[in-house]
This record gives structure tokens, sequence and C-alpha cells, in this order.
């Protein structure tokens, strides 16, 4: 039988890794419901680090089988991922978390703001912590919202502004 166009056929999992990837995908999903259906913005923020290494797991076992494979369905889970880990700072769900915990959570999670023109590591972690948890967001801003954020430099800020109004700004 011929391989399928989508899936060559030297990319066939074997049945193991097969299970293995079944079983990551069900262990992502119970934690993400579970993180969703919490009362609690902290309990969420717990279970946040558990989904995100599940789902660098399921990435990266894909990418053994798949080296090419079409990743949009993961890289939707990290924004997705990013947004809810932005609103749950925002709502004052990391607040019980040691300063190492919060750093590599908003480490990982400001990380997709750095496609951004002009922003690096630093700039991003501001601006997450000021509820901007992707492009897609920060292109939403006006130039004028931009200065309600405190901690980015003059230099940064001018150049955010810019991007902002030439409509530019993603892709570094």
């Amino acid at each position: 039988m011929p391989a399928s166009p989508a899936m060559p056929s030297q990319a066939i999992p074997d049945r193991d890794t097969a299970l293995a990837l079944q079983s990551l995908a069900q262990r992502l999903e119970r934690e993400l419901l579970a993180a969703l259906e919490s009362t609690s913005p902290q309990a969420a923020v717990d279970r946040l680090e558990a989904i995100c290494a599940y789902r660098d797991q399921l990435a990266e076992t894909l990418r053994r089988i798949v080296p090419d494979l079409e990743q949009s369905v993961l890289e939707s889970l990290r924004l997705g991922l990013d947004r809810y880990a932005c609103d749950l700072y925002q709502r004052g769900g990391w607040e019980h978390l040691d300063e190492t915990r919060r750093t590599t959570l908003l480490s990982r999670h400001a990380s997709g703001l750095m496609q951004i023109k002009g922003v690096g590591a630093a700039s991003a972690q501001i601006l997450f912590s000021h509820g901007i948890s992707d492009p897609e967001r920060f292109h939403r801003l006006t130039p004028e919202a931009l200065d309600q954020i405190e901690g980015l430099n003059a230099s940064v800020l001018a150049r955010l502004k810019g991007n902002l109004e030439a409509g530019q700004g993603q892709e570094t």
C-alpha cells in the first residue's frame, strides 16, 4: 500500500512510539482540563509546568518521527498556554511561586514576544508582566499604550512605537 502524502512510510511510528504519543497527549489533556477547571489561579499555575513539559515531550517525539512535520497545532497550543499563563499572572496566580519558579515560567511564557523586532528577553518579560503575552496581542496596542508600560527603557520604547506606527514588528 502506498504511503499517504501527509506521512511518509519511513515516518510511521512503531507501536511503542504510538502508545507513548497517545499517553503524552492524554496526560497533557488531563492536566490542561484540570487547570482550566481549577477555581484557583494558583492551582492552575501549579499545573502549567506539567502541561508545558508534556507539550514539549510531545513536540520532541513528533519531530523525531517526522523532522519536517508541520507544527502548527503544537505552536497553537504553545500560544494558548502563553496566553493562559499571562492571564493567570494578571489574576495573581503566580504570587505563591518562589523566585526560581516564577523566573522559569516567565522566561518560558514570555519568549514568544522575542519574535517582535527590537524585543529581547528582558523587554519580553516586562511586556508579559503587563498583560501582553504574544506578538498578536502586542500588535493590537497603540503606540500611546506603550507609554503606560513601566520598565521599558527609552530606546526600546522608541523602537517598539516605531514598529507599531509602521505596522511592523514581526520577525527579528
